[in-house]
């Protein structure tokens, strides 16, 4: 199974489920500079990140071009921000982190959120030289519940574990110490608190767009929607829990 093929049959979960990224990430990135010029989106998925990158991006010069694989994902993301490629601020690509189909030296800053742990970092920093212009960035983000020491979070985790058809610990995102065959550069970090309210429908949509989990089709979901359902009771203020995550961000250079 290809990595694209992983996510078959969960973007309509995907799109509702998975959490937003926090304002002040795209603020930050406004402060640097960095969303007035052509940006690439790779791995855009239902186009989480690539909304960030609209709200926060301006300038005659500012576009962004939305990589994504998986044709099921991309027409989420195509029907979702259908005005943006009205308006020219957007386009849509079918194409990987190997092979992005952009033009050479076309943009000056490629992001992939929740996206790169799944790149051959080889190939894909050998596209990233091809299609950046000189001195332009790459920007890595990840949301990630791991870590942060909650009540919630930790019987979260232990549904994950227990039902895991793989390791999930080592597919969640690329461990920082890693992350230099991506940006050979260099790269420097920040992280973000990124609180998620979640519904009892929201929590199960988002065990089913994991692609280490039975998706929402297997007859084995049914079980992982219990033990959820579990946690939800337990820990539910209201008619939610909330579902700690932090926000990781790491910017960094080729050369």
């Amino acid at each position: 199974m290809t990595n694209p093929d992983r996510f078959l049959g969960r973007a309509d979960v995907y799109a509702s489920a998975r959490p937003t990224y926090p304002p002040a990430l795209g603020e930050w990135l406004v402060g640097l500079g960095l969303l007035s010029g052509r940006v690439a989106d790779v791995g855009a998925g239902t186009g989480l990140f690539t909304r960030l990158l609209l709200t926060h991006g301006s300038g005659p010069a500012f576009a962004v071009d939305a990589v994504e694989p998986n044709p099921e994902m991309r027409a989420q993301l195509e029907t979702a921000l259908a005005q943006e490629t009205l308006a020219g601020r957007l386009r849509f690509h079918n194409g990987t982190s190997e092979a992005t189909s952009l033009d050479s030296a076309s943009v000056s800053l490629i992001t992939a959120a929740q996206a790169a742990h799944w790149f051959s970092p080889v190939s894909s920093v050998q596209e990233f030289r091809r299609v950046l212009a000189p001195g332009g960035q790459i920007l890595l983000v990840w949301n990630d519940w791991r870590g942060v020491d909650t009540p919630f979070n930790a019987d979260y985790r232990a549904v994950v574990t227990h039902f895991s058809r793989e390791d999930g610990e080592l597919i969640s995102r690329v461990p920082e110490q890693e992350l230099p065959a991506l940006m050979p550069g260099g790269f420097e970090t920040r992280i973000f608190n990124n609180p998620i309210p979640f519904t009892r429908e929201r929590l199960r949509a988002l065990a089913g767009s994991v692609s280490y989990l039975p998706s929402p089709s297997d007859p084995g979901f049914a079980a992982v929607a219990q033990q959820l359902d579990v946690a939800f009771e337990t820990h539910s203020a209201g008619d939610h829990v909330t579902l700690t995550y932090r926000t990781h961000a790491y910017l960094g250079r080729l050369d």
